[in-house]
């Protein structure tokens, strides 16, 4: 659960918008703020949520700090993807290798998607109730045990077990880090964090294996193993000694600090004791510190590096919290947002599995280093998909709240998102019918290309709606979205071979490209109804808050 910004004993606070009467419907444009905004030529931005005075916030942290945290945790990230994305340059040879086929491969990429969203569920919990540097190791752990499994692979059991180990402990490369971004962005940074992130996580997908085609080419593929054992366990090691802990108990410092003036009463049914607390609360959308508000010393050393640091805010117990995520389904936008996610990982593994099977026969006859060099276009169009996502969503969000007398509304995201179902449609036509009937080559590249801007475009954009929409359940939100990303995506990924086998790639492939681009399309309805929804949720949404804030 998302750390409370305001002093309400730990149920939602200022920044949920319960002063618009709205879940998610906060003010982040204002003309009369006081210096602590940041000033523009036309006023200011509201800091949400509202940072404490402490040093130890990481909202207050220096920006080279910011920068070194975020850029450590995202190599963790790109490298523990590295560890399980590169292998479809070696499906061809591993057919030999390991005497099996190219389903059975298919098979192993789909387990390791799922338990990717296993591991979401268990070690997100961890990461909320005792700090997200734990999460790290355990995954780390799994990662390199898994890392340890492929290397010594003789049969397709094994396999099935690197799969297994390594597409658990991978699952804080989807959430924790997620969270740990947010623990050090505002409002109107988030669509960046989000855009960089997913970025990083297109990077891992696909940039290793590039790298690795010329590795198995020249070295073999067992040498694959043997430099992800070495560089990963290098980037973990980094992150134990020099990352600090981002989870912070905000709400115990805000309780002492805040100066409240009064707010303007709201008809919302929430809970009485919430309703109580809010009409306490002070500006809707941050606290303000005062001029004797204590300022805390920096941590030691080994406190800021600890293993783990029990959040004092989280009272629900660790299992509480595992199944936290299903309270959190009867949310609209959250469930929402997740199968987008799960539907753009379909498509992931679509050029995943179809590569190998497409190129490494006639007409192409592509080397595994070949193979690899087709990832070049989905990057590049990433880097577009990053400014579309994030700078430019950004932008747009605090231009519209100007325009909506400061106010703003976690719909305006989605406006950048009608771009989604269309760059889905021509970049995977493009890929998967022009790539499976012997096209020119550069015909499924130019559909690579539109499939990396289409991935770096919906996912900040999905993600930081849900996100918007209820900020006291981040943790939450996030788990859910990953979890079912990759339970369903991975389990929708075992369907793709049997039904390029039954239907042909051609035919399989256009009817997964319609099915996508309905559910992309069902924006629309957010955009149209998505406030009325988050006003109806609303009594859920507290008393969910509520739930994961007691034993």
């Amino acid at each position: 659960m998302a750390t409370p910004s305001s002093p309400i004993d730990g149920k939602p606070s200022a920044i949920d918008g319960q002063h618009f009467g709205v879940p998610g419907t906060v003010r982040l444009f204002d003309n009369n703020l006081h210096p602590e905004g940041l000033q523009d030529q036309q006023g200011a931005i509201v800091l949400i949520p509202a940072p404490t005075s402490s040093v130890n916030d990481p909202l207050n942290w220096s920006k080279p700090l910011k920068a070194w945290v975020a850029g450590t945790l995202l190599l963790w990230t790109f490298l523990a993807n590295a560890c399980i994305a590169w292998c479809s340059v070696a499906w061809a040879i591993w057919v030999a290798d390991l005497k099996t086929d190219f389903v059975q491969l298919n098979y192993g990429q789909a387990l390791l998607v799922i338990m990717c969203g296993v591991g979401v569920m268990f070690l997100q919990p961890v990461a909320i109730k005792y700090g997200r540097r734990l999460s790290y190791l355990i995954g780390s752990l799994f990662i390199i045990a898994g890392l340890a499994c492929g290397l010594s692979m003789t049969s397709i059991g094994l396999y099935f077990l690197y799969m297994t180990l390594a597409g658990f402990g991978s699952a804080p490369s989807y959430s924790t880090i997620v969270t740990s971004l947010l623990d050090i962005s505002f409002l109107h940074q988030k669509g960046k964090a989000l855009s960089t992130y997913g970025f990083v996580l297109l990077l891992g997908n696909f940039l290793p294996p590039l790298a690795a085609g010329y590795i198995v080419d020249s070295q073999g593929w067992a040498w694959v193993f043997r430099y992800l054992l070495i560089f990963f366990g290098a980037s973990t090691l980094l992150v134990l000694l020099t990352v600090e802990e981002t989870s912070f108990a905000r709400s115990s410092h805000l309780v002492h600090e805040a100066v409240h003036v009064p707010s303007e009463n709201t008809d919302q049914a929430v809970p009485s004791k919430l309703k109580d607390a809010t009409h306490q609360t002070s500006v809707p959308t941050t606290s303000v510190p005062s001029q004797s508000a204590k300022v805390d010393r920096r941590l030691p050393y080994l406190q800021r590096m600890a293993v783990y640091r029990n959040n004092p805010e989280v009272k629900a117990g660790y299992w509480k919290l595992v199944v936290s995520i299903v309270k959190v389904t009867v949310l609209p936008a959250p469930l929402w947002a997740s199968f987008q996610l799960a539907f753009t990982t379909l498509v992931v593994s679509v050029v995943m599995t179809t590569q190998a099977s497409f190129f490494a026969i006639p007409p192409y006859n592509f080397t595994a280093a070949q193979m690899g060099l087709m990832y070049i276009p989905i990057m590049i169009g990433s880097l577009i998909g990053v400014f579309l996502g994030g700078t430019l969503t950004d932008w747009l969000l605090v231009r519209l709240a100007r325009r909506n007398d400061g106010i703003h509304e976690p719909e305006n995201r989605l406006w950048m998102f009608l771009l989604v179902p269309f760059l889905e449609a021509a970049g995977c036509l493009l890929y998967g019918v022009g790539g499976s009937t012997g096209a020119h080559w550069i015909v499924p590249c130019i559909g690579l290309f539109l499939i990396g801007i289409y991935m770096n475009l919906g996912l900040p954009i999905a993600l930081g709606y849900a996100l918007d929409s209820y900020p006291e359940l981040e943790d939450e939100i996030v788990q859910l979205s990953n979890f079912i990303r990759n339970v369903v995506g991975g389990a929708l990924s075992f369907c793709v071979q049997p039904w390029i086998n039954v239907s042909g790639p051609r035919n399989a492939i256009i009817y997964i490209v319609v099915i996508i681009f309905v559910v992309h399309l069902t924006s629309i309805v957010f955009q149209v109804w998505g406030k009325n929804m988050r006003r109806k949720s609303g009594p859920a949404y507290y008393k969910i808050c509520e739930q994961c804030l007691v034993l």
